[in-house]
């Protein structure tokens, strides 16, 4: 899921988070991140920040702390096995030797 609804899912009103600018470049957002600020949701010190994008609120800082950003993980844009594949297609366009390694049981869907 998106930051949006991830912050939706864990009940945050945007109106109630700070402005953050609408594009951050990595560096902001990391200094962000050093500073530990609240989690959005639950008030304890956060360990990942993003930008989230209401039209009524602007731009504003949604900040998560570990339980909170794991409860609402991020949605890969291609499945670990669809990843893989195109890793290995790259790879092997570029000559190069691939070496890939998961858990014993893989990855769900591999």
């Amino acid at each position: 899921m998106n930051s949006a609804e991830a912050a939706r899912k864990l009940g945050v009103e945007p109106a109630s988070l700070s402005p953050a600018p609408a594009a951050p470049r990595f560096a902001e957002t990391w200094k962000r991140m050093q500073k530990e600020p609240p989690c959005s949701a639950c008030g304890q010190p956060s360990r990942t920040s993003s930008v989230i994008h209401e039209p009524a609120h602007g731009p504003r800082w949604f900040d998560r702390c570990r339980g909170c950003f794991l409860a609402t993980p991020p949605t890969l844009p291609a499945s670990p096995a669809q990843f893989l594949e195109e890793l290995r297609e790259a790879a092997a366009d570029a000559r190069m030797r691939l070496h890939t390694y998961t858990d014993e049981s893989g990855w769900e869907g591999e």
